[in-house]
């Protein structure tokens, strides 16, 4: 103060407990002596308190004066840093959110079960739904578990959701998507793309240009581990009609990091818009929906009438389990049943053709083949039970006393075993 430096004392406490423990440093942050003592004096019983487990420890009691949101808010950083998906991490916060809100939860003690439980009652959403939200709030407090203990919500039981109704998805038909993509302008192309390679909204709406190789032989695009839901590389290979509509949408100013579908994937407004006016509902007689995530399922669907092998479409879906390709990315309403039934009634009228049938045209059997030379001289036959054979690998039945019209030629193959008996018996 007025060029003169000004030195102020603070005090320093040390202690330990017990004759063992190593002295205990604490910055006691006065110039007082005697709140200093003060303040080390409330140490040393604090310390003693949690020992004797009469207090919980100091850490537990700091994260439980700290307000919730800034728990959620630590809680939503650590699952970026450990590369969660930024939808899934949107989405967690919002719901984490929503608890604190409705349930006017401000710090931690407020979680109870009891109270989550009254919210649920007073909730009209599907069972999948409100076990999303309880998973979501079990995922923060057994993140802070180290901090504040055991998880209030643990004894909580989820919502039976077998049985329930869910949303299902229907595919498009063809007619229908490229009715609507004559009706979306620009729109069109990430719905035919969407379709046409099973990328997904939320990675084609990262997709750059130096991702589209439209030069190959094979022209593709390539999905960067960064953009992709499962943080895997991928090259969806693209249809010829997918591969001209990105060289139409390509424009020569476009840079290699412009985004392809930049004002291009609408909100599910302008959806349902582009529907309406291509005269495809959203929401058809069977109560299936035909949003954005359908043009997924049109992909896959597509793939399986044809005629791709599960394995493959499981691959080109990207998907880690073919229960989900078969079940889930499957439209069942658009699979040939009716011509699978006309095969099996064809097959079940052809049955009268078959070989065994064309063997029972033939009333008598020979039971003795026709001689086959082994070396020069006589025929040799050797008897086994009540047949004949020659020890010959192959014999061919070129005379058959009785053969019947129709009836194939029929091939004996020698069988050794029983001519080892013939030999030795």
């Amino acid at each position: 103060m007025n060029g003169k430096t000004v030195s102020g004392r603070m005090y320093r406490g040390r202690y330990r407990l017990d004759p063992q423990d190593k002295l205990r440093d604490v910055l006691l942050r006065t110039t007082d002596k005697q709140v200093a003592e003060q303040k080390l004096r409330k140490a040393i019983q604090e310390e003693q308190r949690e020992r004797e487990g009469l207090i919980a420890p100091r850490y537990q009691r700091h994260a439980a004066a700290t307000p919730l949101v800034t728990h959620i808010k630590d809680f939503i950083a650590d699952r970026r840093a450990v590369g969660r998906d930024d939808k899934y991490v949107r989405e967690l916060e919002r719901k984490l959110i929503r608890l604190a809100t409705d349930n006017r939860w401000v710090r931690l003690a407020d979680i109870t079960a009891e109270s989550f439980c009254a919210w649920r009652a007073g909730q009209k959403m599907n069972p999948k739904t409100i076990n999303e939200y309880l998973n979501a709030a079990c995922g923060l407090l057994n993140w802070l578990a180290p901090r504040i203990g055991i998880n209030a919500l643990r004894h909580v039981e989820k919502v039976q959701a077998n049985g329930a109704q869910k949303m299902i998805r229907r595919a498009f038909a063809e007619g229908e998507l490229q009715l609507l993509r004559r009706v979306s302008g620009l729109r069109g192309v990430a719905y035919l793309v969407a379709a046409r390679t099973g990328i997904r909204r939320g990675e084609l709406e990262q997709i750059e240009w130096a991702d589209v190789h439209l030069d190959t032989t094979q022209p593709f695009i390539a999905v960067r581990a960064s953009v992709s839901k499962n943080h895997l590389h991928a090259m969806q290979p693209l249809t010829s009609d997918a591969a001209d509509a990105l060289r139409e949408l390509h424009s020569p100013e476009a840079k290699p990091h412009n985004r392809v579908f930049a004002g291009c994937i609408p909100r599910m407004n302008r959806f349902r818009e582009d529907l309406k006016a291509a005269g495809i509902d959203y929401t058809d007689c069977r109560g299936e929906r035909a949003d954005f995530h359908a043009l997924r399922k049109t992909y896959g669907t597509m793939l399986t009438l044809a005629g791709i092998g599960q394995r493959t479409v499981m691959e080109l879906m990207r998907h880690s389990d073919m229960r989900l390709t078969a079940k889930t990315y499957t439209d069942a309403n658009m699979l040939p049943v009716s011509d699978a039934v006309v095969a099996l009634t064809k097959f079940a009228a052809s049955k009268r053709d078959s070989q065994i049938d064309s063997q029972t045209l033939v009333p008598e059997r020979p039971t003795v083949s026709a001689p086959v030379l082994l070396i020069a001289g006589e025929p040799k036959l050797l008897p086994a039970g009540g047949e004949t054979f020659s020890p010959s690998q192959t014999v061919l039945v070129r005379d058959s006393p009785q053969e019947a019209d129709g009836a194939r030629c029929r091939v004996r193959t020698c069988d050794f075993l029983r001519v080892k008996q013939a030999l030795y018996h």
